[in-house]
Parts: structure tokens; sequence; C-alpha cells
């Protein structure tokens, strides 16, 4: 049970970990990146959009595969 409970802080903790720094990235990277290259801003903005939306499905996915993995840890020592 203890161990049970523990997974679930340690998933928990690694999520939250996980969007923070991904928030961080966001403000700090992408949002003041300046593509110089880019002659309109509306194609900019898509772009950061893009790569924003890239890395919080990213931040799902791996958060989707380590509760699947988790949980059928947790059905095969059951």
């Amino acid at each position: 049970m203890i161990r049970r409970i523990l997974d679930f802080v340690f998933i928990l903790l690694f999520v939250w970990v996980c969007m923070i720094l991904g928030l961080w990235i966001i403000d700090r990277v992408i949002v003041p990146m300046d593509l110089s290259g880019m002659a309109n801003i509306y194609l900019s903005a898509i772009l950061k959009v893009g790569i924003s939306a890239f890395l919080v499905l990213m931040w799902l996915w791996i958060w989707r595969e380590i509760v699947k993995r988790s949980f059928w840890h947790a059905m095969k020592t059951q």
C-alpha cells in the first residue's frame, strides 16, 4: 500500500516539475524568441504557438507513458 502511494507521489512530483520547467522554457525562451528571418509577425506568432504546443503534447505523452507503465506494474504485482 505504501509503495502505491509513493509511486503516485513520485508521478505527481515528476509531472509538476516537468510542467513548471516547460512553462519556464516557454516563458523565457520561446516567447521572447526573435525570428528575424520572418517578415510576417503572424507567421512568427504561429511558429511560437506551434513550438509551445509541441512541448505541451510531449509533456502529456510522457505523463501518459509513466502512468500506463505504473498501472501495469501495479497490476502485475497484485
